[in-house]
Order: C-alpha cells, then structure tokens, then sequence
C-alpha cells in the first residue's frame, strides 16, 4: 500500500494550474461549440438505442458510440472547469446532507453493478466549503472509482472529523475527512507519484484532467488531497476539508 498526500493545503502549485499560454476565453467558447454539436449526436443516439432496431452487433455499436459521447461531454465538462475556475465561495455546510442530496446523482452515474454507500460519523461538524465545488470533486472522483471498476465492485463515501496527515502539514486543527474509496485496480508507485498532475491519466485514452480539477478545488478551500492505493485492491482517495468548531460557531 502506497500513499501520496498533496503538500500544499490552500496554496495552488504550478502543477495545478493551467498553463499561461492557454487563451482561456477561447478555450471556454471551443468547449460550449463542441458540447452544442455533440448534443444533437447524443439524442440520436438514444433515439436509436431505445428503438432496439438492428442486429445484436449493431446495437453493440450504438452502445459503444453513446459511451464515447457520454465520455466526451465530461472531458468537456472538465476543460470547462479549469477554463472557468472561480474564486471559491465557502460557507457552513452539513456534509451529511450534502452526501445524502446527492448520492442520487452519483448512483445515476453508475452501472448496475456498481454498489455505491454512505458512511458518515455522528454529530459531524459543520464544513466551511463551497458546495457547488465540492460536488463538482465528488463527481470527479466517483467517475474515476467507476472507471478502475470495468467489472463492477463497490464505492463508499465516508465523512469524519481527523487530524490530516501530520507528517505532510503543519496545521494542527482537526478538519473533514471525505474519503471515496473503490475496491477497483488501483495504482502502483510510479503512477501514484503522478496522480493529480494535469495532462496524467491512469487510463490510456484519458485527459488527466479529473483528479487536477479535485486538487485545484481543495486547495481553493484551504484543504488537501491525499491518495491511498494498493495495485489490484483498490485506491481511497481522501479531501480533507476545513471544519467549523463548536467554539468557533458564536
């Protein structure tokens, strides 16, 4: 088991970031034009899939071509994301409905196969996050647990009040560990040291752009990302979160 913990809790890296060269503003158009287009390809697709006319390769293929759009539109979602970064808006937030507000979006994303569980721990401080942001990261980081589980498995989402790491940080306060953990492929050294470096995919057609988007939203809320992996057991990546204390509430 191996485990990389991101070092810069609230302050973004020259690995995080977009590179200057890039025209933002035309970035952000390219990505709107491309999801337009990609729309109507989309509806067709499904029009044909629900229609089941065809022979069994050819509905093969059409399910194969839907995977592909859907694949797209969430590399253009994540271009979108690092053209349109905003400064992060934080406030007292209730994981605990967070995660239960959204768990049915999450599960919307998943196979049948895929078994998706909350666990959070009682009487939870309350995060000071920007929501928006943070289910943006969890998307991210429930479609890259899918993705290492092409044969199905299972996904948990757990939530507890813990000291980050304290060989990586200097902060001694107590934060909000959110932890996604798949029993999935999982990673080996060389590929952990990369993880969350844009433009590094643990897959062979991806962007690598998925856990850089996560890491940027973090340190954007003054947090960290730290990784756990073991190859062919699974990978629990964890979002460490400021936490409002008790005393702090008056």
């Amino acid at each position: 088991m191996r485990e990389y913990t991101s070092s810069q809790f609230g302050r973004g890296g020259p690995d995080g970031s977009v590179p200057p060269y890039m025209d933002l503003c035309l970035l952000s158009s390219i990505v709107h034009d491309f999801n337009n287009l990609l729309t109507p390809v989309v509806i067709a697709l499904e029009d044909l899939q629900r229609r089941r006319a065809g022979t069994a390769r050819e509905l093969g293929k059409i399910d194969a071509a839907i995977y592909c759009a859907f694949r797209a539109k969430v590399l253009a979602r994540q271009l979108l994301e690092l053209a349109n970064s905003r400064p992060a808006l934080p406030e007292p937030t209730d994981i605990r409905q967070l995660l239960e507000q959204f768990q049915a979006v999450l599960a919307n994303v998943l196979s049948p196969n895929i078994r998706l569980t909350l666990h959070v721990a009682g009487s939870l401080s309350l995060a000071f996050i920007d929501r928006e942001l943070v289910e943006r990261a969890l998307l991210n980081l429930v479609l890259n647990a899918r993705d290492a589980m092409p044969a199905g498995g299972d996904i948990s989402i757990a939530a507890a009040l813990e000291f980050p790491p304290s060989s990586k940080t200097s902060l001694p306060q107590r934060m909000i560990r959110l932890s996604v953990c798949d029993n999935g492929v999982g990673m080996d050294d060389g590929t952990l040291q990369m993880a969350g470096k844009n433009n590094f995919s643990t897959k062979a057609n991806g962007s690598g752009l998925g856990l850089a988007v996560v890491r940027r939203i973090v340190e954007s809320l003054s947090g960290g990302l730290s990784i756990i992996s073991t190859l062919g057991h699974g990978t629990t990546i964890d979002l460490w979160l400021p936490a409002i204390s008790a005393d702090s509430s008056n």
